[in-house]
């Protein structure tokens, strides 16, 4: 979904087979999509040894406009990690790739349930940031839950994130509230033969990772298989073990053509412990996500069209406990099962005017379903539907003035309203190395059909009884983000970017929990209270972000970010602790080393002030420092690469509830490429 490039300095990308990059400033059209940023990022290396240097001089991004701008020109503030420092982050999770983006929260309420909230205002489901793969929406559910832990996409898979820091509903619609993640993946041409991984070490971690890049005919695919385990907190029953398979192809086809088809399964297996009024103390059950898209693209030197169907389904299969102690002499039965799953059509055409003005547009349509007696009293498919039309154009006033320019009109069928979400902003080149920019920009998320309609329910087992633990009112509006930032980008040498923003955004109609009197309904909480759902008044969220990425020519890499942030609720209804709910403070630092005979050392390091999560208890400022030693080599033909990484090296962590903390750990890693 890539589009022309145009303007002064701009570089070109054009697809590569088996592992080669070409960079090119005279060809006239980028005819790459999402799917393509993984091609331009990755390397034929099976071990990960990838980095920014695919993505030119200075980088381009494709996730803000969904077209390939510069990143100094981009509209919304980035974050761009690339390949080699998710490598060198040692982090075996996705999830925690995300403590290195500025103004980012990543903390575990459970080990099966890890979340990431930008500037807060979150509890353990992310409602709020939207995770994309490829470009597309993925993963995301109506209860706006993202299944951190059981993506069918392996982090071996995955060669580049980029992070839009703030709303940009005006590309994606509901859910890019405060933030976009754009997991991009790797073409299947890059990866011919077999790699394999393998990880063992403290807190029961044992890790597998096999992939094997083939051809048929002209179709290049990749199929990779992955399974991850541990044993979660301490002294915690919460062992999980994940086991995804993902298969990616890509076939050209005359006349500028590409067909991508990417499919995916996992399966996560969970122990939890039961409340005290239940027995047994523990329970197991499976979660199992599945996704399969197909892409067709078609690009000419001025043009590109290209048409995306998905597919995403999603099984909790947490059938809960019985027990007769809520309701002496009656046995009551919890129940946690929900399926749900989602249909998507997207069509976008890229169009190249000229070298100072090019623009993208868009539609498409979505539709959510899910069944959960339990959660809505109700045995029916409940459905839920939107719909947008988009449409972004960026136009280059003269070498130093760049402006863009978009919005969306996105309907649901649950508010029945049609939302404009624009968005605009302006750069100036003072030279060729110092760029300022002003934006504005909305956000926007629908409320789930949850939020909307939920009737979470208790009910005999053996008797004809419904107890109500949630009763939403329904009625709900969108919640809507209004952002405004000045931003300030320094590049001070082909492998350096600063960038610095200063920011406020504006959330009205935040949707928020409270428990209201129902006398009419029988009810698990005392004093027939009920958890319901509502709009607040305005929040308002002001600060200071800063990143810092810097390499030089020694092996030396430092990936920095700091962010600053105060939250203003006090005009707020419910005391929900929305103003704690982001720390004031927070640093990520990446410092790695290349060494010679293939060595490589690097230490990761995130602080955090004190905060709590949305309705739980506060938590203490922590210190996380991580240390990562590795080793590169051949024996014969085939590439090796040994990891020693440790986790926690300054002490138990606790990043979500106060009496669960993670502690040191110590793992190993090894990696072959055949």
């Amino acid at each position: 979904m890539g589009g022309p490039a145009a303007g002064r300095g701009r570089r070109m990308l054009t697809p590569r087979r088996r592992g080669a990059v070409r960079l090119s400033c005279c060809l006239p059209l980028l005819a790459l999509g999402f799917d393509a940023a993984g091609r331009a990022a990755a390397e034929t290396l099976a071990l990960g040894d990838h980095d920014a240097a695919a993505w030119g001089d200075p980088p381009l991004v494709l996730t803000p406009a969904r077209l390939p701008q510069r990143l100094d020109e981009a509209p919304n503030a980035m974050t761009v990690i690339d390949r080699a420092t998710i490598e060198a982050s040692g982090a075996r999770r996705l999830i925690d790739v995300l403590r290195l983006v500025p103004g980012f929260q990543v903390g575990y309420k459970t080990n099966n349930l890890p979340t990431a909230t930008y500037h807060g205002l979150s509890d353990e489901f992310a409602r709020r940031s939207l995770l994309l793969l490829d470009g597309q929406r993925i993963f995301q559910y109506s209860r706006g839950v993202i299944e951190w832990n059981n993506l069918p996409v392996p982090l071996e898979n995955i060669e580049r994130i980029e992070v839009v820091r703030g709303p940009a509903a005006a590309a994606y619609g509901s859910n890019a509230l405060q933030a976009v993640i754009n997991i991009q993946t790797g073409s299947p041409a890059e990866y011919p033969g077999l790699s394999t991984r393998i990880a063992a070490g403290g807190g029961g971690i044992a890790d597998g990772f096999a992939r094997y890049g083939g051809r048929i005919g002209a179709m290049d695919y990749t199929l990779s298989l992955a399974s991850q385990g541990d044993s979660g907190y301490p002294n915690v029953p919460d062992d999980r073990r994940n086991t995804s398979l993902s298969l990616a192809g890509e076939l050209p086809f005359g006349a500028g053509g590409e067909l991508k088809l990417q499919a995916g399964f996992a399966r996560g297996e969970y122990t939890v412990s039961n409340p005290a009024i239940a027995a047994p103390p523990t329970r197991d059950f499976p979660v199992t996500d599945n996704f399969q898209s197909l892409r067709w693209r078609r690009s000419t030197p001025r043009d590109e069209w290209t048409l995306t169907l998905s597919h995403n389904a999603f099984h909790y299969g947490d059938s809960g406990f019985r027990t007769d102690r809520l309701l002496p002499g009656t046995p009551l039965r919890v129940d946690y099962q929900i399926d749900e799953e989602r249909y998507e059509a997207d069509v976008q055409y890229v169009r190249h005017f000229s070298e100072a003005w090019r623009a993208v547009a868009r539609f498409g349509y979505y539709q959510e379903r899910v069944r959960s007696p339990f959660y809505f009293d109700t045995d029916a498919t409940l459905r839920h539907e939107v719909s947008w039309l988009a449409g972004h154009g960026e136009y280059r006033i003269d070498p130093a003035w760049i402006l863009n320019a978009g919005a969306m009109l996105e309907h649901s069928s649950l508010t029945d309203d049609w939302l404009f979400l624009p968005r605009v902003s302006l750069h100036h080149h003072l030279d060729d190395r110092h760029t300022l920019r002003a934006a504005y920009s909305t956000g926007s998320r629908q409320p789930t059909l949850y939020e909307n309609q939920g009737r979470a329910i208790v009910r005999g087992a053996n008797v004809p009884l419904t107890i109500y633990r949630v009763h939403a009112s329904g009625g709900l509006d969108p919640e809507i983000n209004r952002a405004v930032e000045l931003g300030y980008h320094w590049r001070p040498s082909r492998f350096a970017h600063l960038d610095v923003r200063l920011f406020q955004e504006r959330y009205s109609n935040y949707i928020g929990t409270f428990y209201r009197f129902a006398p009419e309904l029988p009810t698990l909480l005392p004093g027939h209270q009920v958890l319901d759902f509502a709009n607040d008044d305005p929040i308002v969220v002001r600060g200071l972000e800063a990143q810092w990425d810097w390499r030089n020519s020694s092996g030396t890499r430092l990936f920095a970010g700091y962010a600053l942030t105060d939250i203003d609720a006090s005009g707020t209804r419910y005391d929900a602790g929305y103003a704690e709910s982001a720390p004031r403070h927070g640093l990520g630092l990446l410092v790695s080393q290349e060494f010679g005979a293939g060595w490589q050392a690097s230490l990761n390091y995130d602080y955090q002030s004190g905060m709590q999560w949305y309705r739980d208890p506060q938590i203490d400022g922590y210190h996380q420092l991580g240390l990562r030693v590795a080793r590169r080599f051949n024996v014969g033909s085939t590439s090796v690469l040994a990891e020693l990484i440790g986790a926690n090296l300054l002490g138990s962590v606790s990043d979500y509830l106060p009496d669960r903390a993670w502690e040191r750990v110590l793992f190993f890693r090894l990696a072959v490429g055949y």
